[in-house]
């Protein structure tokens, strides 16, 4: 049996005191603080440059959306107005109520009094005469008619009328569209 008085234990100096080298042996179990630091700053240096990486492609991904937005808006309502306006029953004034630049009223093959007009920021589409006007997109911040006769010189009258030109602009956010089409009325 030993005795408790001569017990030596390895490390310590004389005096009772602890050498620094005696805190971490390649046999103890756990970390130093100054290891726990280095991982604390090394983990938040790569945490930093994955919230950079992921916020811009948060950013990109909104940005596409706002584009996508504006094309889908603004390529229905010119679709819808083409397909529509091919409709138009005669080149009569009797059948082409409306030709100016920003409304365009006219009589469809089946009888209707339709219409199409830039209200505000929202390009509307009107199917009883002008009572109820229904929108087709928002954001819109131009609608444009040109009236056209079959060798390409502006039309005055509905008699000579051939071709509408549409043009549409559609805004949101910073992006901005414009959307062009000419449609032929099947009955001239």
């Amino acid at each position: 049996m030993r005795n408790n008085s001569t017990l030596r234990i390895p490390g310590l100096m004389s005096g009772g005191k602890i050498p620094h080298f005696a805190f971490r042996t390649p046999h103890s179990k756990g970390f130093t603080l100054v290891e726990i630091i280095i991982t604390i700053v090394i983990v938040a240096i790569i945490a930093g440059i994955a919230a950079m990486i992921i916020a811009q492609g948060v950013r990109g991904y909104s940005a596409e959306q706002s584009r996508s937005d504006v094309h889908y808006q603004a390529r229905l309502a010119v679709e819808r107005m083409a397909r529509e306006i091919r409709l138009v029953r005669s080149q009569t004034a009797a059948d082409i109520t409306t030709m100016n630049p920003t409304l365009f009223q006219y009589t469809d093959i089946m009888g209707n009094q339709m219409g199409f007009r830039l209200n505000g920021n929202n390009v509307e589409r009107t199917q009883d005469n002008a009572v109820t006007w229904q929108a087709l997109a928002s954001n819109a911040t131009a609608l444009t008619f040109t009236y056209l006769q079959q060798d390409g010189v502006t039309a005055a009258a509905a008699t000579n009328l051939w071709y509408v030109v549409i043009d549409v602009t559609d805004t949101q956010g910073a992006e901005t569209l414009e959307i062009r089409t000419s449609v032929h009325p099947m009955n001239f």
